[in-house]
């Protein structure tokens, strides 16, 4: 599989401090979030076998016996398992991509629009004003003049992804390695 076959955007460091500055200027409330094991809710649309030795053959049989243990072959003296996988996972070189298309849609039906510049930024008009998301694989930095709606938002996520994450309320916020700080009033 090419690389371009398999690579997901992610968004662009002018985005993101662009977005940043209009937040700041636009007095706009921003949280981020950091969605757990995002892949694993993404389905894998190719056919994939995943080979387990060993201990993982024998941890996967330990979870539960009843489905696997009938599956387990000795190779080499070792204990294997083979996997369909039927969800992206960690490592695969499209669950990025499987995981971005699932974003999309998300928020495509919740009726955000892509940027045409930057395909990791989506932007939606809420009690007309405008509300901004932009993202790096599962990292989401949202942010709009309303926390409430932002909050809303983040509950919506939470309903398709799980509540098992915390989001960043507040005026300072570690995103992509960078400290962002809102708390100069009009600047960041």
């Amino acid at each position: 599989m090419a690389k371009e076959e398999a690579a997901a955007p992610t968004v662009a460091l002018e985005s993101v401090f662009v977005t940043a500055t209009i937040d700041a200027k636009e007095k706009r409330e921003v949280v981020t979030i950091d969605i757990p094991g995002a892949f694993l809710h993404a389905d894998n649309d190719d056919y994939v076998i995943m080979k387990m030795n060993g201990l993982l053959a024998e941890l996967m049989v330990k979870t539960d016996p009843k489905i696997y243990r009938k599956y387990v072959t000795i190779e080499k003296g070792r204990q294997v398992l083979y996997l369909r996988l039927q969800k992206a996972l960690y490592g695969m070189m499209k669950s990025a991509l499987l995981f971005y298309k699932k974003l999309v849609k998300e928020l495509n039906e919740m009726g955000f629009e892509i940027n045409p510049y930057d395909p990791c930024v989506a932007n939606k008009l809420v009690n007309e004003k405008q509300m901004t998301v932009r993202w790096h694989v599962d990292d989401l930095m949202i942010s709009h003049v309303d926390k409430g709606e932002i909050l809303k938002f983040v509950r919506c996520i939470k309903d398709i992804y799980g509540d098992n994450f915390v989001e960043n309320v507040g005026k300072v916020h570690d995103y992509l390695g960078m400290t962002f700080n809102c708390a100069f009033g009009g600047e960041v």
